[in-house]
């Protein structure tokens, strides 16, 4: 039946009998409006026919044809039609956003003394709980996504065709922002039903969700489920930042390492540890300090002494070695090159009339194994006398008699005692073989009878009277003590102390007694040269400090000035010790310069050493070679370059930048300093190299790290009450990691039933619809014909 009522209406989509198909009316009128239509229908008809004459059951039977023919037309005119309803349910939608920013390499998750990633707990998170995830991918729509400065699909993983987990690719996002990340999120799922919003992350983000967002969410209902990763207290790192040490050493020399060591992100208590000097080939450790105590901008410098005792070639490392494992262990060791040659240091020491600092550095010289020294007393006739373990034929004339030296001291002596070819020579010895000359000041001639002698630029003070009207060197009239400054300790000179404070209090009391210095020159500040540093100086009550040991770069050398000839007085309170670690460190530090020029003649740096984008960026040179003041050129060029661009770096081809001098307020109006300043746009490892000719073989560079604001690595402890403060403001949970198989439970179902535009099929403009119109009015035609009613 049902096929043979397809085919008389010619249906092709939608028949009769179909699964979800009806019969129905463009313009359906009610029940009872049907049964009035039949009713008046067949009154109509029986009306129209009893009046007539005939046969009583021939009219009967055509009645009866008008009345179907009557409600035929009813029919037609409301429009019947097959109609099959187009309704669909859309699933809901659960958005998983991981985040795949640079902190979650960081190692701060797990128990026991076993520590793992942060991404290894994520990774972890989705593997071990595949089944689950799968299940609530069959049930909803379930998008993942991975996010650092914004969120990006993250594609499935495939086995043989079967998807067993998520592509999470590296984490390499150098900054998070879940405010972005969350806002992308939801624009992708505009419109759809979404159940709720699951975040693997540890909280560090540069900024927090919108209002906006915020708004949505809550309005929705949608929830917001955190899982977070890492650990929940708050933690830090420590980090080398630089090594440094000289190229060359002799043996059994007392190498100063330099270290800079960076505290990033947030310690909550004192960390205890030390800082290790060790062979890298065999892991001996040469020397240690505690880790430092006092930081400046969450920077510290600690300068290791290294006391080496095999010649050649050295390979050193830096390391940290904390009471705890540290954050990030890979940033906490730096590699050292060092050359040790294997003789001893040759010094030459004149004088010109007994002391007692002469007398007891002589015994210290000759008693020293590492040291060969010659030690003389010149006289007025230019004769001398001298001691030590290499004697000496002559004072040494020429540039190669004097470079059988690496260290030249001269004490409380007339210049004229030496020929002015003598000293030309010796100051080339200084300037240009890199030889150390170190001045014992006297009450005699050092150093006012050398003003005028070709030794005179190797002074680090000016001679003559001050603008101020001063002299420059006047004697103290009481005994004073003496401290030494930063400068000492960022040079390794001066270790005095057994401790971490290097400098033994009782040296700067004078309560001592043997602490105090009965003769020492008071040197004005402003008499130092621009280029000389203060390695140690008089503080007396409310006085200013004066210098009293000077050290300043010429040429390929360096000069020692120490303005005082009673060290030796220390003898008194803790014997040799105090005195060895005074005179010996200076010497070696001079002597090193004879081996190589290792020793910087200027100092280029940026400050600050890590910077943010648009944060302006000092870039300084400062001359510490005499010789290199003396050229006085008004600009210096330095060239830009990138070496370690971050992802989202662009290309960069480069940039130069030009150093303007400043002068100094000094008689001579010398200019030490070249500075200018550089604002960088985009993030990643810059490289800073003077280009002037006049400062090649320096060897200066300086490194310049750029950061993002909110780089991941620079605070790297977790925010895990950012994520308790989303899921609260959406009434979501905080999901711990062991229990994320409880995640289907806590999502509401938001499936939506979607009707559409119906399929209709009509009915009653079908050819079958007309023929049987017409075979009705053809049958009630025929028959009134018939019973001749017509």
């Amino acid at each position: 039946m049902i096929d043979a009522l397809t085919w008389l209406f010619g249906l092709d989509e939608l028949q009769f009998g179909s699964e979800g198909v009806s019969l129905g009316l463009a313009r359906p009128i009610s029940t009872w409006a049907w049964l009035a239509v039949v009713l008046a229908a067949a009154g109509l008809a029986l009306w129209s026919y009893r009046r007539l004459a005939g046969n009583r059951r021939g009219r009967g039977a055509l009645a009866l044809v008008r009345t179907l023919l009557l409600v035929l037309l009813v029919i037609v005119l409301t429009g019947p039609q097959l109609v099959r309803s187009n309704e669909r349910v859309e699933r809901d939608w659960v958005i998983v956003l991981a985040d795949r920013s640079a902190s979650m390499t960081i190692a701060d998750a797990g128990t026991h003394g076993r520590r793992v990633a942060r991404d290894e707990q994520l990774k972890r998170a989705i593997a071990e709980h595949w089944p689950m995830w799968r299940a609530l991918d069959n049930d909803r729509t379930l998008l993942w996504l991975g996010f650092d400065t914004g969120a990006y699909d993250l594609p499935p993983k495939r086995l043989d065709g079967e998807v067993v987990g998520v592509e999470l690719g590296e984490p390499v996002g150098v900054r998070t922002s879940l405010a972005s990340a969350l806002d992308q999120a939801l624009r992708r799922a505009a419109a759809r039903p979404i159940s709720g919003v699951v975040i693997l992350s540890d909280g560090r983000s540069m900024d927090e969700p919108t209002r906006r967002s915020l708004r949505r969410l809550q309005a929705e209902r949608i929830p917001v489920i955190t899982i977070p990763l890492g650990s929940p207290d708050p933690v830090g790192d420590l980090a080398v930042a630089e090594a440094r040490a000289p190229a060359m050493a002799f043996v059994d020399d007392t190498v100063p390492v330099r270290v800079r060591i960076d505290r990033l992100g947030s310690l909550t208590r004192a960390l205890a540890g030390r800082v290790e000097v060790v062979e890298r080939s065999t892991g001996l450790i040469l020397a240690h300090k505690p880790l430092p105590t006092v930081w400046e901008d969450g920077t510290a410098w600690v300068t290791i002494p290294v006391r080496p005792r095999d010649a050649g070639e050295q390979a050193w490392a830096v390391r940290l070695v904390l009471d705890i494992p540290d954050l990030i262990e890979q940033n906490n060791h730096a590699e050292i090159a060092i050359e040790l040659v294997d003789r001893p240091m040759r010094v030459a020491y004149f004088e010109g009339y007994p002391r007692w600092e002469r007398h007891y550095l002589s015994t210290l010289l000759l008693r020293e194994e590492s040291i060969t020294s010659s030690s003389v007393m010149l006289a007025a006739n230019r004769s001398y006398t001298q001691e030590g373990d290499r004697l000496l034929a002559t004072v040494p004339r020429s540039p190669e008699e004097w470079a059988l030296f690496d260290v030249v001291i001269i004490g409380d002596v007339r210049p004229e005692l030496f020929g002015t070819e003598q000293l030309a020579n010796l100051r080339e010895h200084v300037a240009v073989r890199g030889g150390g000359l170190l001045w014992i000041a006297g009450p005699g001639f050092t150093p006012t009878a050398w003003a005028d002698s070709p030794l005179a630029d190797l002074l680090p003070i000016r001679m003559g009277l001050l603008p101020s009207g001063l002299e420059p060197i006047v004697r103290y009239r009481r005994a004073v003590t003496m401290t030494r400054t930063d400068v000492a300790v960022a040079l390794g000179v001066l270790e005095l102390g057994d401790g971490p404070e290097g400098w033994p209090e009782v040296l700067s009391d004078p309560a001592t007694g043997w602490s105090r210095l009965y003769w020492a020159q008071r040197i004005e500040p402003e008499a130092v040269k621009p280029t000389a540093q203060v390695l140690a100086e008089v503080v007396q009550g409310d006085d200013a400090p004066t210098p009293i040991v000077l050290s300043m770069r010429y040429g390929a050398g360096t000069v020692v000035y120490v303005g005082t000839d009673e060290i030796w007085r220390w003898r008194y309170g803790r014997g040799e010790a105090l005195y060895e670690r005074f005179w010996l460190p200076l010497i070696r530090s001079q002597g090193r310069e004879s081996l190589a020029r290792s020793a910087r003649g200027a100092i280029f740096e940026t400050s600050p050493r890590r910077a943010e984008i648009e944060q302006p960026v000092r870039v300084e040179l400062r001359l510490l070679d005499q010789a290199l003041v003396d050229q006085q050129l008004p600009t210096v060029s330095v060239r830009v370059r990138r070496v370690e661009p971050t992802p989202e770096a662009q290309p960069w081809a480069g940039v130069t930048l030009r150093l303007s001098a400043e002068q100094s307020a000094s008689a001579r109006h010398v200019s030490q300093t070249y500075s200018a300043a550089w604002v960088p746009d985009e993030p990643g490892r810059y490289v800073l190299e003077p280009t002037d000719p006049f400062l090649s073989g320096l060897e200066l560079s300086a490194t310049l790290d750029v950061l993002t604001p909110n780089d991941e690595l620079r605070r790297p402890e977790t925010d895990h009450a950012l994520l308790a403060t989303l899921s609260e403001q959406t009434e979501g949970t905080v999901l711990a990691l062991d229990s994320i198989d409880e995640l289907p439970a806590l999502l509401p179902r938001r499936e939506v039933t979607i009707t559409g535009v119906p399929d209709i099929e009509t009915l009653w403009d079908k050819p079958i619809v007309l023929a049987l119109l017409v075979l009705l009015l053809t049958a009630e035609w025929v028959g009134r014909k018939l019973l001749q009613l017509a």
